[in-house]
Protein backbone atom coordinates (compact mmCIF):
# COMPACT_ATOMS: atom_id res chain seq x y z
CA UNK A 1 0.00 0.00 0.00
CA UNK A 2 1.12 3.56 -0.74
CA UNK A 3 -1.22 5.25 1.69
CA UNK A 4 1.60 7.28 3.31
CA UNK A 5 2.81 8.68 -0.01
CA UNK A 6 -0.76 9.34 -1.02
CA UNK A 7 -1.46 11.27 2.15
CA UNK A 8 1.80 13.19 2.47
CA UNK A 9 3.28 13.76 -0.96
CA UNK A 10 0.70 13.45 -3.69
CA UNK A 11 -1.97 16.11 -3.48
CA UNK A 12 -2.22 15.93 -7.27
CA UNK A 13 -3.11 12.26 -7.06
CA UNK A 14 -5.63 12.96 -4.33
CA UNK A 15 -7.49 15.27 -6.66
CA UNK A 16 -7.69 12.64 -9.34
CA UNK A 17 -9.35 10.17 -6.99
CA UNK A 18 -12.81 11.53 -7.67
CA UNK A 19 -12.63 12.33 -11.38
CA UNK A 20 -16.02 10.93 -12.14
CA UNK A 21 -17.56 10.58 -8.70
CA UNK A 22 -21.30 9.89 -8.83
CA UNK A 23 -21.84 11.64 -12.16
CA UNK A 24 -20.45 8.78 -14.24
CA UNK A 25 -22.91 6.44 -12.65
CA UNK A 26 -25.97 8.61 -12.60
CA UNK A 27 -25.47 10.64 -15.76
CA UNK A 28 -27.68 9.35 -18.50
CA UNK A 29 -28.01 10.60 -21.99
CA UNK A 30 -30.85 12.37 -23.51
CA UNK A 31 -34.42 11.39 -23.03
CA UNK A 32 -36.55 9.11 -20.88
CA UNK A 33 -33.35 7.52 -19.61
CA UNK A 34 -32.97 10.60 -17.41
CA UNK A 35 -36.02 9.53 -15.44
CA UNK A 36 -35.04 5.95 -14.57
CA UNK A 37 -36.76 4.45 -11.57
CA UNK A 38 -34.77 5.01 -8.39
CA UNK A 39 -34.00 1.91 -6.30
CA UNK A 40 -35.44 1.59 -2.80
CA UNK A 41 -33.25 3.11 -0.04
CA UNK A 42 -31.06 0.57 1.73
CA UNK A 43 -30.56 -0.20 5.47
CA UNK A 44 -26.95 1.02 5.32
CA UNK A 45 -27.62 3.93 2.98
CA UNK A 46 -26.90 6.54 5.64
CA UNK A 47 -23.52 5.03 6.52
CA UNK A 48 -22.45 4.28 2.92
CA UNK A 49 -23.59 7.49 1.26
CA UNK A 50 -20.60 9.41 -0.08
CA UNK A 51 -17.27 8.83 -1.81
CA UNK A 52 -14.78 6.13 -0.73
CA UNK A 53 -11.32 5.34 -2.05
CA UNK A 54 -8.17 3.26 -1.74
CA UNK A 55 -4.77 3.52 -3.44
CA UNK A 56 -2.86 0.25 -3.80
CA UNK A 57 0.04 -1.41 -5.60
CA UNK A 58 -0.90 -3.40 -8.69
CA UNK A 59 0.82 -3.93 -12.02
CA UNK A 60 -0.59 -4.44 -15.47
CA UNK A 61 -1.58 -2.71 -18.69
CA UNK A 62 -4.61 -0.47 -19.08
CA UNK A 63 -6.34 -0.20 -22.43
CA UNK A 64 -8.16 2.95 -23.49
CA UNK A 65 -11.83 2.51 -24.29
CA UNK A 66 -12.09 5.49 -26.66
CA UNK A 67 -11.22 3.52 -29.79
CA UNK A 68 -7.62 4.75 -29.89
CA UNK A 69 -6.15 1.33 -28.90
CA UNK A 70 -3.80 3.23 -26.60
CA UNK A 71 -2.12 1.13 -23.91
CA UNK A 72 -0.19 2.12 -20.80
CA UNK A 73 1.59 0.16 -18.09
CA UNK A 74 0.74 0.99 -14.49
CA UNK A 75 2.11 0.15 -11.05
CA UNK A 76 -0.53 1.74 -8.85
CA UNK A 77 -4.33 1.78 -8.91
CA UNK A 78 -6.87 3.96 -7.14
CA UNK A 79 -10.43 2.68 -6.72
CA UNK A 80 -13.19 5.19 -6.00
CA UNK A 81 -16.67 4.10 -5.02
CA UNK A 82 -19.56 6.48 -4.73
CA UNK A 83 -22.72 5.31 -2.94
CA UNK A 84 -25.94 7.28 -3.11
CA UNK A 85 -28.54 7.13 -0.40
CA UNK A 86 -31.08 5.75 -2.92
CA UNK A 87 -29.42 2.40 -3.60
CA UNK A 88 -27.22 3.06 -6.62
CA UNK A 89 -23.59 4.02 -7.10
CA UNK A 90 -20.51 4.03 -9.29
CA UNK A 91 -17.01 2.61 -9.37
CA UNK A 92 -14.20 4.69 -10.90
CA UNK A 93 -10.78 3.11 -11.33
CA UNK A 94 -7.67 5.15 -12.16
CA UNK A 95 -4.29 3.79 -13.18
CA UNK A 96 -0.98 5.44 -12.27
CA UNK A 97 2.71 5.09 -12.92
CA UNK A 98 5.33 6.06 -10.31
CA UNK A 99 2.73 7.44 -7.88
CA UNK A 100 2.39 10.73 -9.75
CA UNK A 101 0.36 11.37 -12.90
CA UNK A 102 -2.51 9.12 -14.02
CA UNK A 103 -1.31 7.14 -17.02
CA UNK A 104 -4.88 6.57 -18.11
CA UNK A 105 -8.03 7.87 -16.50
CA UNK A 106 -10.25 5.66 -18.65
CA UNK A 107 -9.05 2.14 -18.90
CA UNK A 108 -9.93 -1.49 -18.55
CA UNK A 109 -12.27 -1.65 -15.58
CA UNK A 110 -12.37 2.14 -15.73
CA UNK A 111 -15.89 2.94 -14.57
CA UNK A 112 -19.29 1.41 -14.08
CA UNK A 113 -22.72 1.95 -12.59
CA UNK A 114 -24.31 -0.41 -10.09
CA UNK A 115 -27.31 -0.87 -7.88
CA UNK A 116 -26.66 -2.17 -4.37
CA UNK A 117 -28.46 -3.90 -1.56
CA UNK A 118 -27.29 -4.05 2.03
CA UNK A 119 -28.11 -5.69 5.31
CA UNK A 120 -27.98 -4.31 8.80
CA UNK A 121 -25.03 -6.56 9.68
CA UNK A 122 -22.83 -4.80 7.11
CA UNK A 123 -23.05 -6.95 3.97
CA UNK A 124 -23.22 -5.02 0.70
CA UNK A 125 -24.07 -6.66 -2.66
CA UNK A 126 -23.49 -4.74 -5.90
CA UNK A 127 -25.08 -5.57 -9.26
CA UNK A 128 -23.81 -4.00 -12.47
CA UNK A 129 -26.38 -2.01 -14.46
CA UNK A 130 -24.10 -0.13 -16.88
CA UNK A 131 -20.47 -0.89 -17.69
CA UNK A 132 -20.08 1.94 -20.27
CA UNK A 133 -18.22 -0.49 -22.52
CA UNK A 134 -15.80 -1.57 -19.79
CA UNK A 135 -14.98 -5.10 -18.57
CA UNK A 136 -16.70 -5.60 -15.23
CA UNK A 137 -17.98 -8.54 -13.22
CA UNK A 138 -21.76 -8.67 -13.15
CA UNK A 139 -21.91 -8.71 -9.36
CA UNK A 140 -19.54 -8.47 -6.40
CA UNK A 141 -19.58 -8.17 -2.62
CA UNK A 142 -18.29 -5.78 0.02
CA UNK A 143 -18.71 -5.36 3.74
CA UNK A 144 -19.05 -2.29 5.97
CA UNK A 145 -17.82 -1.97 9.56
CA UNK A 146 -16.25 0.77 11.71
CA UNK A 147 -16.64 3.36 8.95
CA UNK A 148 -14.58 1.31 6.50
CA UNK A 149 -15.60 -0.70 3.45
CA UNK A 150 -13.81 -3.95 2.64
CA UNK A 151 -13.83 -4.90 -1.04
CA UNK A 152 -11.53 -6.53 -3.61
CA UNK A 153 -9.33 -4.56 -6.00
CA UNK A 154 -8.39 -4.98 -9.65
CA UNK A 155 -6.15 -8.00 -9.00
CA UNK A 156 -8.30 -9.60 -6.30
CA UNK A 157 -6.45 -8.26 -3.29
CA UNK A 158 -8.49 -7.14 -0.28
CA UNK A 159 -8.86 -3.35 0.04
CA UNK A 160 -9.98 -1.13 2.88
CA UNK A 161 -11.78 1.88 1.43
CA UNK A 162 -11.81 5.10 3.45
CA UNK A 163 -14.16 8.02 3.12
CA UNK A 164 -12.97 10.95 0.97
CA UNK A 165 -12.27 14.08 3.01
CA UNK A 166 -12.99 17.72 2.23
CA UNK A 167 -9.41 18.42 1.19
CA UNK A 168 -9.69 15.96 -1.64
CA UNK A 169 -12.87 17.58 -2.90
CA UNK A 170 -11.34 21.04 -2.72
CA UNK A 171 -8.34 20.19 -4.89
CA UNK A 172 -10.35 18.21 -7.41
CA UNK A 173 -11.47 21.04 -9.65
CA UNK A 174 -8.05 22.60 -10.26
CA UNK A 175 -6.50 19.20 -10.93
CA UNK A 176 -9.16 18.16 -13.41
CA UNK A 177 -8.30 21.17 -15.50
CA UNK A 178 -4.79 19.76 -15.86
CA UNK A 179 -5.98 16.33 -16.96
CA UNK A 180 -4.31 15.33 -20.19
CA UNK A 181 -1.09 17.31 -19.72
CA UNK A 182 -0.06 20.43 -21.57
CA UNK A 183 -2.10 23.52 -22.33
CA UNK A 184 -1.52 23.39 -26.09
CA UNK A 185 -5.04 22.21 -26.85
CA UNK A 186 -8.00 23.10 -29.00
CA UNK A 187 -10.18 25.85 -27.55
CA UNK A 188 -13.89 25.61 -28.39
CA UNK A 189 -14.12 29.42 -28.44
CA UNK A 190 -11.85 29.46 -31.50
CA UNK A 191 -14.38 27.39 -33.46
CA UNK A 192 -17.50 29.35 -32.69
CA UNK A 193 -19.10 30.99 -35.76
CA UNK A 194 -17.49 34.28 -36.73
CA UNK A 195 -19.17 37.08 -38.64
CA UNK A 196 -22.50 35.23 -38.44
CA UNK A 197 -25.66 37.02 -37.40
CA UNK A 198 -28.92 35.21 -38.09
CA UNK A 199 -30.77 37.18 -35.42
CA UNK A 200 -33.57 38.19 -37.79
CA UNK A 201 -33.78 35.45 -40.38
CA UNK A 202 -37.52 35.00 -39.72
CA UNK A 203 -38.25 38.53 -40.91
CA UNK A 204 -38.53 37.18 -44.46
CA UNK A 205 -41.23 34.64 -43.55
CA UNK A 206 -44.80 35.53 -44.53
CA UNK A 207 -47.16 36.14 -41.63
CA UNK A 208 -49.80 33.73 -42.95
CA UNK A 209 -47.43 30.78 -43.21
CA UNK A 210 -48.13 27.94 -40.77
CA UNK A 211 -45.47 27.22 -38.15
CA UNK A 212 -45.97 23.51 -38.88
CA UNK A 213 -44.95 24.27 -42.49
CA UNK A 214 -41.52 25.62 -41.55
CA UNK A 215 -38.06 24.14 -41.26
CA UNK A 216 -36.63 25.13 -37.88
CA UNK A 217 -33.10 24.52 -36.53
CA UNK A 218 -33.13 23.21 -32.95
CA UNK A 219 -30.55 22.28 -30.32
CA UNK A 220 -30.77 19.06 -28.31
CA UNK A 221 -30.03 19.54 -24.59
CA UNK A 222 -29.71 23.19 -25.44
CA UNK A 223 -28.19 24.52 -22.21
CA UNK A 224 -25.15 22.26 -21.89
CA UNK A 225 -22.71 25.02 -22.89
CA UNK A 226 -23.74 27.27 -19.99
CA UNK A 227 -21.14 25.83 -17.59
CA UNK A 228 -21.67 23.30 -14.82
CA UNK A 229 -23.12 24.12 -11.42
CA UNK A 230 -20.84 21.73 -9.50
CA UNK A 231 -17.22 22.75 -10.24
CA UNK A 232 -15.82 19.53 -8.76
CA UNK A 233 -17.72 17.47 -11.32
CA UNK A 234 -17.29 19.85 -14.25
CA UNK A 235 -14.78 17.64 -16.02
CA UNK A 236 -17.00 14.59 -15.62
CA UNK A 237 -19.97 16.46 -17.03
CA UNK A 238 -17.88 17.72 -19.96
CA UNK A 239 -17.00 14.09 -20.59
CA UNK A 240 -20.51 12.68 -20.45
CA UNK A 241 -23.26 15.29 -20.79
CA UNK A 242 -22.25 18.01 -23.23
CA UNK A 243 -24.23 18.31 -26.47
CA UNK A 244 -23.64 21.99 -27.33
CA UNK A 245 -20.66 24.38 -27.43
CA UNK A 246 -22.69 27.58 -27.91
CA UNK A 247 -24.57 29.33 -25.13
CA UNK A 248 -28.27 30.09 -25.57
CA UNK A 249 -27.45 33.68 -26.58
CA UNK A 250 -24.92 32.43 -29.11
CA UNK A 251 -27.35 29.85 -30.50
CA UNK A 252 -30.02 32.51 -30.97
CA UNK A 253 -27.58 34.69 -32.90
CA UNK A 254 -26.53 31.71 -35.02
CA UNK A 255 -30.17 31.12 -35.99
CA UNK A 256 -31.35 28.36 -33.65
CA UNK A 257 -35.02 28.84 -32.79
CA UNK A 258 -36.02 25.58 -31.08
CA UNK A 259 -34.62 24.50 -27.72
CA UNK A 260 -34.69 21.20 -25.85
CA UNK A 261 -35.02 22.23 -22.19
CA UNK A 262 -34.55 19.83 -19.25
CA UNK A 263 -35.71 21.63 -16.07
CA UNK A 264 -34.35 19.75 -13.07
CA UNK A 265 -35.91 20.27 -9.62
CA UNK A 266 -32.61 20.74 -7.84
CA UNK A 267 -31.69 21.25 -4.19
CA UNK A 268 -29.55 24.40 -4.01
CA UNK A 269 -28.46 24.90 -0.43
CA UNK A 270 -31.63 24.56 1.61
CA UNK A 271 -34.04 25.49 -1.18
CA UNK A 272 -35.20 23.78 -4.36
CA UNK A 273 -34.65 25.56 -7.67
CA UNK A 274 -35.40 24.82 -11.30
CA UNK A 275 -32.07 24.32 -13.06
CA UNK A 276 -31.35 23.63 -16.74
CA UNK A 277 -29.79 20.18 -16.76
CA UNK A 278 -28.89 17.05 -18.69
CA UNK A 279 -29.67 14.13 -16.45
CA UNK A 280 -27.64 14.53 -13.26
CA UNK A 281 -25.50 17.25 -14.83
CA UNK A 282 -26.87 20.56 -13.61
CA UNK A 283 -25.75 23.67 -15.47
CA UNK A 284 -25.18 27.14 -14.10
CA UNK A 285 -28.31 28.38 -15.86
CA UNK A 286 -31.60 28.55 -13.98
CA UNK A 287 -34.77 27.85 -15.96
CA UNK A 288 -36.02 31.35 -15.18
CA UNK A 289 -32.86 32.84 -16.71
CA UNK A 290 -33.25 30.66 -19.78
CA UNK A 291 -36.70 32.09 -20.46
CA UNK A 292 -35.54 35.62 -19.64
CA UNK A 293 -32.79 35.21 -22.25
CA UNK A 294 -35.39 34.28 -24.88
CA UNK A 295 -37.62 37.13 -23.79
CA UNK A 296 -34.85 39.71 -24.16
CA UNK A 297 -33.82 38.34 -27.54
CA UNK A 298 -37.40 38.51 -28.83
CA UNK A 299 -37.79 42.04 -27.50
CA UNK A 300 -34.68 43.03 -29.44
CA UNK A 301 -35.76 41.04 -32.52
CA UNK A 302 -39.58 41.13 -32.65
CA UNK A 303 -39.70 39.44 -36.07
CA UNK A 304 -38.53 36.18 -34.47
CA UNK A 305 -40.16 33.48 -32.35
CA UNK A 306 -38.98 30.38 -30.50
CA UNK A 307 -40.24 26.91 -29.70
CA UNK A 308 -39.22 25.17 -26.46
CA UNK A 309 -39.84 21.51 -25.71
CA UNK A 310 -39.85 20.41 -22.08
CA UNK A 311 -38.47 17.07 -20.93
CA UNK A 312 -38.15 16.41 -17.20
CA UNK A 313 -34.54 15.80 -16.18
CA UNK A 314 -33.55 13.55 -13.26
CA UNK A 315 -36.31 14.75 -10.95
CA UNK A 316 -37.98 12.37 -8.53
CA UNK A 317 -40.64 14.62 -6.97
CA UNK A 318 -42.69 15.37 -10.06
CA UNK A 319 -45.53 17.00 -8.15
CA UNK A 320 -43.17 19.55 -6.60
CA UNK A 321 -41.47 20.07 -9.95
CA UNK A 322 -44.81 20.61 -11.69
CA UNK A 323 -45.99 23.07 -9.08
CA UNK A 324 -42.80 25.15 -9.24
CA UNK A 325 -42.58 25.02 -13.04
CA UNK A 326 -46.22 26.01 -13.46
CA UNK A 327 -45.75 28.90 -11.04
CA UNK A 328 -42.70 30.10 -12.97
CA UNK A 329 -44.17 30.10 -16.48
CA UNK A 330 -47.49 31.53 -15.31
CA UNK A 331 -45.84 34.24 -13.24
CA UNK A 332 -46.28 37.92 -14.08
CA UNK A 333 -42.82 38.23 -15.66
CA UNK A 334 -43.13 35.38 -18.14
CA UNK A 335 -46.75 34.46 -18.86
CA UNK A 336 -47.22 37.01 -21.65
CA UNK A 337 -44.21 35.49 -23.43
CA UNK A 338 -45.99 32.26 -24.31
CA UNK A 339 -48.29 31.51 -27.24
CA UNK A 340 -51.33 29.22 -27.21
CA UNK A 341 -51.00 26.13 -29.34
CA UNK A 342 -53.27 25.32 -32.26
CA UNK A 343 -52.78 23.13 -35.30
CA UNK A 344 -52.71 25.97 -37.83
CA UNK A 345 -50.71 28.43 -35.75
CA UNK A 346 -49.29 31.11 -38.04
CA UNK A 347 -45.99 32.96 -38.13
CA UNK A 348 -47.79 36.26 -37.59
CA UNK A 349 -49.40 34.96 -34.41
CA UNK A 350 -46.04 33.70 -33.16
CA UNK A 351 -43.76 36.70 -33.71
CA UNK A 352 -42.20 37.82 -30.45
CA UNK A 353 -43.55 34.73 -28.66
CA UNK A 354 -42.41 31.36 -27.36
CA UNK A 355 -44.40 28.20 -28.05
CA UNK A 356 -43.93 25.68 -25.26
CA UNK A 357 -44.51 21.97 -25.96
CA UNK A 358 -44.08 19.74 -22.93
CA UNK A 359 -43.64 15.99 -22.66
CA UNK A 360 -44.36 16.37 -18.95
CA UNK A 361 -47.69 17.34 -17.41
CA UNK A 362 -47.25 20.23 -14.97
CA UNK A 363 -50.83 21.57 -14.71
CA UNK A 364 -54.40 20.69 -15.68
CA UNK A 365 -53.98 22.72 -18.85
CA UNK A 366 -50.75 23.41 -20.70
CA UNK A 367 -49.34 26.82 -21.44
CA UNK A 368 -48.84 25.86 -25.08
CA UNK A 369 -49.33 22.11 -25.60
CA UNK A 370 -48.68 18.66 -24.15
CA UNK A 371 -46.92 16.06 -26.30
CA UNK A 372 -48.00 12.41 -26.20
CA UNK A 373 -46.66 9.32 -27.99
CA UNK A 374 -43.11 10.69 -28.11
CA UNK A 375 -40.64 7.86 -27.54
CA UNK A 376 -37.53 6.19 -28.97
CA UNK A 377 -39.29 4.35 -31.78
CA UNK A 378 -37.38 3.07 -34.79
CA UNK A 379 -40.26 2.43 -37.18
CA UNK A 380 -41.91 5.37 -38.95
CA UNK A 381 -45.39 3.97 -38.29
CA UNK A 382 -44.83 4.22 -34.53
CA UNK A 383 -43.19 7.64 -34.83
CA UNK A 384 -46.34 9.00 -36.51
CA UNK A 385 -48.79 8.02 -33.74
CA UNK A 386 -48.14 10.96 -31.40
CA UNK A 387 -50.27 14.02 -30.84
CA UNK A 388 -50.16 17.47 -29.27
CA UNK A 389 -53.00 18.39 -26.91
CA UNK A 390 -53.84 22.09 -26.69
CA UNK A 391 -55.27 23.90 -23.67
CA UNK A 392 -58.76 23.56 -25.17
CA UNK A 393 -58.38 19.78 -25.39
CA UNK A 394 -58.01 19.59 -29.17
CA UNK A 395 -55.46 17.16 -30.58
CA UNK A 396 -53.05 17.63 -33.50
CA UNK A 397 -50.89 14.88 -35.06
CA UNK A 398 -47.25 14.82 -33.90
CA UNK A 399 -44.52 12.90 -35.73
CA UNK A 400 -41.29 12.40 -33.81
CA UNK A 401 -38.09 10.61 -34.83
CA UNK A 402 -36.16 10.52 -31.56
CA UNK A 403 -34.59 7.09 -31.94
CA UNK A 404 -31.81 6.81 -29.36
CA UNK A 405 -32.26 3.64 -27.28
CA UNK A 406 -29.70 1.01 -28.25
CA UNK A 407 -29.20 2.45 -31.70
CA UNK A 408 -27.02 1.16 -34.48
CA UNK A 409 -25.40 3.43 -37.01
CA UNK A 410 -27.40 2.04 -39.92
CA UNK A 411 -30.75 2.19 -38.10
CA UNK A 412 -30.24 5.76 -36.91
CA UNK A 413 -29.30 6.99 -40.38
CA UNK A 414 -32.27 5.21 -41.94
CA UNK A 415 -34.72 6.58 -39.33
CA UNK A 416 -33.47 10.13 -39.90
CA UNK A 417 -33.92 9.93 -43.67
CA UNK A 418 -37.33 8.22 -43.47
CA UNK A 419 -38.71 11.06 -41.38
CA UNK A 420 -37.20 13.69 -43.69
CA UNK A 421 -38.88 12.01 -46.65
CA UNK A 422 -42.20 11.72 -44.83
CA UNK A 423 -42.15 15.31 -43.63
CA UNK A 424 -42.01 16.88 -47.11
CA UNK A 425 -44.98 14.74 -48.21
CA UNK A 426 -47.35 16.01 -45.51
CA UNK A 427 -50.66 17.53 -46.55
CA UNK A 428 -50.32 21.09 -45.33
CA UNK A 429 -53.87 21.89 -46.52
CA UNK A 430 -55.30 19.50 -43.94
CA UNK A 431 -57.39 20.90 -41.10
CA UNK A 432 -54.73 19.62 -38.69
CA UNK A 433 -51.42 19.19 -40.50
CA UNK A 434 -48.89 17.05 -38.65
CA UNK A 435 -46.14 18.74 -36.66
CA UNK A 436 -42.73 17.11 -37.13
CA UNK A 437 -39.70 16.80 -34.81
CA UNK A 438 -36.71 14.98 -36.29
CA UNK A 439 -33.50 14.23 -34.36
CA UNK A 440 -30.13 13.86 -36.06
CA UNK A 441 -28.97 13.84 -32.42
CA UNK A 442 -28.10 10.49 -30.84
CA UNK A 443 -25.23 8.57 -29.25
CA UNK A 444 -23.84 5.05 -29.44
CA UNK A 445 -22.44 5.19 -25.89
CA UNK A 446 -23.45 7.83 -23.29
CA UNK A 447 -20.52 10.23 -23.65
CA UNK A 448 -20.12 13.71 -25.09
CA UNK A 449 -17.71 12.50 -27.73
CA UNK A 450 -20.24 9.91 -28.85
CA UNK A 451 -22.67 12.78 -29.49
CA UNK A 452 -19.90 14.42 -31.51
CA UNK A 453 -19.15 11.24 -33.45
CA UNK A 454 -22.82 10.85 -34.27
CA UNK A 455 -23.12 14.52 -35.27
CA UNK A 456 -20.26 14.12 -37.74
CA UNK A 457 -22.40 11.56 -39.57
CA UNK A 458 -26.02 12.61 -39.11
CA UNK A 459 -25.54 16.38 -39.34
CA UNK A 460 -23.79 15.89 -42.68
CA UNK A 461 -26.40 13.38 -43.89
CA UNK A 462 -29.13 15.91 -43.11
CA UNK A 463 -27.28 18.62 -45.03
CA UNK A 464 -26.80 16.30 -48.00
CA UNK A 465 -30.47 15.34 -48.05
CA UNK A 466 -31.67 18.94 -47.79
CA UNK A 467 -29.38 19.98 -50.64
CA UNK A 468 -31.38 17.88 -53.10
CA UNK A 469 -34.93 18.18 -51.73
CA UNK A 470 -37.57 20.85 -51.26
CA UNK A 471 -40.35 21.12 -48.73
CA UNK A 472 -40.79 21.65 -45.00
CA UNK A 473 -38.97 19.27 -42.66
CA UNK A 474 -40.23 20.62 -39.33
CA UNK A 475 -37.93 20.86 -36.31
CA UNK A 476 -34.41 19.48 -36.74
CA UNK A 477 -32.91 18.77 -33.33
CA UNK A 478 -29.11 18.63 -33.65
CA UNK A 479 -26.07 18.37 -31.42
CA UNK A 480 -23.39 21.10 -31.52
CA UNK A 481 -25.63 23.52 -33.36
CA UNK A 482 -23.62 26.35 -34.87
CA UNK A 483 -20.30 24.51 -34.49
CA UNK A 484 -18.72 23.22 -37.69
CA UNK A 485 -15.87 21.85 -35.59
CA UNK A 486 -16.05 20.82 -31.94
CA UNK A 487 -13.09 19.83 -29.71
CA UNK A 488 -13.44 16.62 -27.73
CA UNK A 489 -13.74 16.69 -23.94
CA UNK A 490 -9.96 16.64 -23.51
CA UNK A 491 -9.54 19.40 -26.12
CA UNK A 492 -7.03 17.27 -28.02
CA UNK A 493 -9.15 16.20 -31.00
CA UNK A 494 -11.49 18.01 -33.41
CA UNK A 495 -14.76 16.59 -34.70
CA UNK A 496 -16.25 17.92 -37.97
CA UNK A 497 -19.73 18.38 -36.57
CA UNK A 498 -20.84 20.81 -39.37
CA UNK A 499 -23.35 22.37 -36.96
CA UNK A 500 -23.28 25.86 -38.51
CA UNK A 501 -23.67 24.43 -41.99
CA UNK A 502 -26.69 22.45 -40.80
CA UNK A 503 -28.32 25.48 -39.15
CA UNK A 504 -27.90 27.42 -42.41
CA UNK A 505 -29.22 24.53 -44.51
CA UNK A 506 -32.35 24.19 -42.37
CA UNK A 507 -33.02 27.95 -42.53
CA UNK A 508 -32.60 28.03 -46.33
CA UNK A 509 -35.02 25.13 -46.70
CA UNK A 510 -37.87 27.56 -45.95
CA UNK A 511 -37.44 29.29 -49.31
CA UNK A 512 -36.47 26.42 -51.59
CA UNK A 513 -38.86 25.60 -54.42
Amino acid sequence: MKTIELRKTSARLKGMLAIVISSMAMLTSCNNEDNATTPTPEPLAGQLSGTWYCAYDATGTAMAEDGSNQKADYDMVVDIYDFSSEGFGSLQRCFFRDDTEPVMVHGSLGYGQFNYTSTADGQVSMTLVNDFGQSYPKSWEASYANDQITVKGVDGQVLLLERADQEMQEVLNSLLEQNGGDKDKYNAADYKPKNVDNSQWMKQLKDDRFVADLSLPGSHDACTAEGWHNPYLAFAFEMTAKCQDLTIKEQLKAGVRVFDLRPKHDLDGKNYVLRCSHGMAGTKMYVADFFKTLKQFLADNPSEFCVVTIDLSNTEKKDAWGKDFNALVNGAELKSLFADFKARLSVGEMRGKVLMLSKEVYADKPLGGYCYGWDSYLELEQQQKGHITAADGSETPLWVQDYWKGITRANKDAALIRMLEASVKRDMTAEKPAWVINYPSAYLIPFSDSYRENAVVTNQKTIDWLSSHTGSVGIIYMDFAGMDESPDYTSTKLYNTVGMKLVDAVIKQNWKE
